[in-house]
């Protein structure tokens, strides 16, 4: 999956914090995953995987710790995969901060999901698929026109806008839900986990996308650098284009303005 940030073309996701902390710490937990559950028999993905058992024994930490645990290499590599194609212009367009929120809000809610409508109350539910749809879902409420590029079965090269892809997941996900479901595979979570992704980016962030992309092209394009449009890019980085004030918001316009100007001239 690879969504095309730059002139359409492809290019490699530059990692942002936020982001590449969670692949380091999913990786890790995996890892440790791997060496306890050798040794005794499961036990590691029993007590932090998700379960109705255990959240009824009080083991509430499951909620978000079953997003680090995975049942098999194939299962965290495309998780992590999708994070880090997904991730990085998610959380540019609203900071960190809010990205973290996100993606655990949108893991525990799938998680949620999945024990409402799980039919083996035994089971256990593992891995980050429904933070990731979360950040689906997000991706395609900021930037719904934005070409994304999937390799189906990592060889054929499919073209779709984020919107259609987020559609397109989201009814698979439903039919395999209502229908004759593959076994392991908690459906639930990931309908859950992108309703609330998509949602908390409409609602927190509902037309900011447009304006994400306009300061990355000014960025890019403008000529001189001005030091107090350089610290406004900056804040908006770290925090997101909702953190701007009315006078910083007035600066990015203006740059807005001036990078049209130019490009103008140009032409």
């Amino acid at each position: 999956m690879n969504s095309d940030f730059e002139q359409g073309g492809w290019q490699t996701a530059r990692l942002t914090p936020a982001v590449r902390s969670l692949i380091v710490a999913t990786v890790a937990v995996y890892l440790v995953q791997l060496f306890i559950d050798g040794i005794a028999r499961g036990a590691f993905t029993r007590l932090f995987g998700l379960s109705i058992p255990g959240l009824k024994s009080g083991f509430v930490w499951q909620l978000v710790t079953y997003l680090f645990v995975h049942g098999s290499p194939m299962h965290i590599f495309l998780n992590m995969l999708g994070l880090y194609f997904m991730g990085p212009e998610t959380e540019r367009a609203i900071g960190s901060r809010h990205f973290l929120i996100l993606y655990f809000v949108s893991g525990i809610l799938g998680g949620i999901g999945w024990m409402f409508i799980s039919d083996t109350p035994w089971a256990v539910c593992i891995g980050a698929s429904g933070a990731l749809f979360g950040v689906i879902g997000a991706f395609a409420a900021l930037f719904p026109h934005r070409p994304v590029t999937l390799l189906v079965l990592f060889v054929l090269p499919v073209t779709m806008k984020a919107w259609m892809l987020a559609v397109v997941l989201g009814i698979a996900e439903l039919a395999f839900l209502l229908g004759t479901p593959l076994h392991g595979i908690a459906y639930a979570a990931h309908l859950a986990g992108g309703v609330a992704g998509y949602v908390y980016a409409l609602v927190l962030f509902r037309g900011l996308g447009g304006a994400g992309r306009t300061w990355r092209n000014w960025r890019r394009e403008r000529p001189a650098r001005d030091a107090e449009v350089d610290r406004v890019l900056e804040k908006i980085a770290r925090e997101g284009i909702h953190s701007l004030n009315r006078q910083e918001r007035h600066v990015l316009d203006e740059a807005s303005r001036s990078a049209k100007r130019q490009r103008t001239a140009d032409n």
